[in-house]
């Protein structure tokens, strides 16, 4: 997989899972059958724990709209 270089914008995540590399931070964001989960690792050890994790629910979030839909965002594909 390459990297691709991002600007500062909206992105709706299309697969599981995503790494960025934000300074000297390895962030990883994965969807899951509950919710999302977010693990900030030292950059290049992304085998040691996390320093610092969060994670939040489907059902602490509702729709923006009736129909079920969140806004449209830019869409990146690997």
């Amino acid at each position: 997989m390459s990297d691709v270089n991002l600007v500062e914008g909206d992105y709706v995540l299309t697969d599981g899972a995503a790494w960025f590399k934000v300074k000297n931070f390895s962030i990883r964001i994965q969807s899951t059958d509950e919710g999302v989960v977010v693990d900030l690792y030292p950059y290049l050890g992304e085998m040691e724990e996390p320093v610092a994790s969060t994670w939040a629910f489907d059902s602490d979030v509702e729709p923006e709209d009736d129909t079920g839909e969140l806004s449209p965002f830019n869409t990146i594909n690997s």
